[in-house]
């Protein structure tokens, strides 16, 4: 019997201090009852070979003790469809922010850039993959299976209207990204304008008056997106936030306009004039900019207020 009581140790190891005394006594009867129905059946006492054929059909100490553990595994049936959809999820806008820096890069240095970029993209991707998990055990742990199973058929997207594509607002998420990695300092990009390289253009003072709105803007307006690509079905509420992300963006825009200068040219190798009709063609061109993205924000905030109120969700909840 050495072999069962090396057996029931190495279970032991395995198990819950607290409750390791009782189990292990269970067990050990458990056990000497089939090796006693076993030595009945073949008429001698077993053999250490017959002894080990019993313990190996048993289970693995791991398994065995593994069966008394509260955490059986890291995330269940319940948390795995929304660890899976966050993950795919997680993944796109990495890509997508990925290859916003990819195509601005090589328009600014070249194919040779690509070389360095995709390290880094594995990289993120497995701290990305990590940080997902990490959240989906903790959700499996900690938050109980009926808040996630927590909807109402009235959620879900309305039939017949029409939904944006999951792909254009994971593009605007990874370009939000990517314009607030910019605009914070964190990532830099050289001049792209078709300018001789001893011209120097700088941002006008009216960026550095509307540094900390813009910033708060695109942070909301990532924040709608997300919020679009997790809960699709949420038309009126998306609708709302849609309409109140356009109409704070063409009411910034318009504050931005009124300065009506957004660039400084400079350079010891050009004259004053030259700088003078270089600013006065950028400023035209940022004019233009500014007042077709105005109109694009007034006309998407109408027709968002257009769904709100005649949406398929509440012709559908009066149904």
């Amino acid at each position: 019997m050495n072999l069962v009581e090396r057996y029931l140790a190495a279970i032991e190891r395995g198990l819950p201090q607290a409750q390791a005394a009782d189990i292990k006594a269970e067990l050990r009867d458990v056990l000497l009852s089939r090796i006693e129905e076993q030595e009945e059946k073949l008429g001698h006492p077993l053999t250490r070979a017959e002894l080990e054929a019993l313990l190996v059909d048993f289970g693995h100490p791991l398994v065995v003790a593994g069966r008394y553990r509260r955490i059986q595994h890291l995330i269940g049936p319940e948390v795995f469809p929304f660890w899976w959809a966050a993950l795919k999820t997680t993944l796109a806008v990495l890509a997508g922010v990925y290859l916003v820096l990819t195509i601005v890069a090589v328009a600014i240095k070249g194919p040779g850039v690509l070389h360095g970029v995709a390290p880094s993209l594995w990289t993120a991707g497995l701290i990305s993959f990590a940080v997902v998990t990490l959240v989906a055990v903790v959700m499996e742990l900690y938050v109980p299976a009926r808040i996630l199973q927590k909807w109402r058929p009235s959620q879900l997207p309305p039939v017949g209207r029409k939904m944006r594509p999951r792909f254009e607002i994971a593009a605007e998420i990874a370009m939000g990204i990517v314009f607030l990695l910019w605009w914070s300092g964190f990532i830099h990009f050289r001049n792209l304008l078709p300018i001789p390289p001893s011209v120097r253009i700088d941002m006008a003072p009216v960026w550095t008056a509307y540094h900390w709105p813009i910033l708060a803007y695109v942070v909301f307006e990532v924040g709608v997106n997300l919020y679009a690509l997790a809960k699709p079905g949420h038309s009126r509420v998306n609708s709302g936030l849609a309409m109140l992300r356009f109409g704070l963006g063409a009411t910034l825009l318009t504050g931005v306009l009124q300065a009506g200068h957004w660039l400084v040219v400079s350079g010891g190798a050009i004259t004053p004039h030259a700088a003078e009709t270089i600013a006065r063609n950028i400023d035209l061109g940022m004019r233009i900019g500014l007042l077709a993205t105005i109109a694009y924000f007034a006309v998407r905030a109408g027709w968002e207020a257009l769904r709100l109120v005649t949406g398929g969700e509440a012709r559908l909840m009066g149904t």
